[in-house]
């Protein structure tokens, strides 16, 4: 069992707790302050009662400060205190949040990939790059580019690594790969169901030699959600994250290639 989080609650419960104590200290100190430097203040006049208005002026002058230096520094000492243990507990929190929870791809869902690593950024920067107008994507290609979002999300979450190399680029099939091998090892399966496009807009169109490239930005409504491998239905634990009854809408740039007289493919993801 994981005692991560009663850890960190009762580091938080004991910091809210020294808050009252740190606020009564200051307050004391803030009275003991004062009734300092009224004591000050009585004996000051005693003793200087016989002195010229001059000599009372500066005696204020030079005793006055010193008073409210030591008033002020005592009144900030539990201040700086509570602020200390604020921050630990706050490193503690972050500590739990980002280190001791398993790691889990930034993109919900199937995994982005950064187009500087694919295996064709090397010929691409080798060829000349000739920009299309958006106008030129038919109907046709749209229809496609919307059925390739619904069937690459059943394959992956299917798990069906067969299915995705219809749809995809040798590159980005890699990187499915790697992404369902790493959610296998966290014991932990991701689904993304029902998809729905919402919108879609072509952004740009261009040619690489003899392939053409699409990129989409594509806004999706899904039931995304991810279930433990080792607990049962029904379980606390079995949906790790999101829902399997309420959809959730995602969005990202999608890169599409075909080669002359191919087929479109997914080349690219990204956020």
């Amino acid at each position: 069992m994981n005692r991560m989080p009663l850890l960190v609650a009762s580091i938080l419960l004991a910091l809210i707790s020294l808050l009252p104590l740190s606020v009564a200290q200051a307050e004391n100190s803030s009275l003991n302050g004062d009734s300092s430097s009224s004591q000050n203040a009585v004996t000051q006049k005693t003793s200087s009662s016989d002195e010229s208005p001059a000599g009372r002026t500066q005696t204020h002058e030079a005793e006055g400060p010193s008073s409210e230096a030591a008033h002020t520094s005592k009144t900030l000492e539990p201040v700086g205190v509570l602020l200390i243990l604020l921050f630990l507990g706050a490193a503690t929190v972050f500590y739990y949040l980002k280190i001791q929870r398993p790691s889990l791809p930034d993109f919900t869902g199937l995994p982005g990939r950064d187009p500087a690593l694919d295996s064709r950024s090397e010929i691409s920067s080798r060829t000349h790059k000739r920009n299309l107008s958006i106008d030129q994507v038919t109907s046709v290609e749209k229809a496609t580019f919307q059925k390739l979002l619904s069937d690459v999300h059943t394959a992956w979450s299917k798990q069906d690594l067969d299915g995705l190399r219809q749809f995809v680029t040798p590159d980005m099939l890699n990187d499915f790969s790697a992404a369902l091998a790493n959610y296998t090892k966290q014991d932990i399966h991701n689904h993304v169901e029902d998809v729905i496009l919402l919108q879609a807009e072509v952004l740009e169109a261009w040619m690489e030699g003899t392939t053409y490239y699409v990129s989409a930005g594509l806004r999706w409504s899904a039931r995304d959600y991810d279930l433990s491998l080792t607990k049962q239905r029904g379980e606390p634990g079995h949906v790790v994250r999101g829902s399997e009854e309420t959809p959730t809408e995602s969005r990202a740039i999608w890169t599409f290639l075909r080669d002359q007289d191919g087929t479109w493919l997914l080349s690219t993801i990204q956020r």
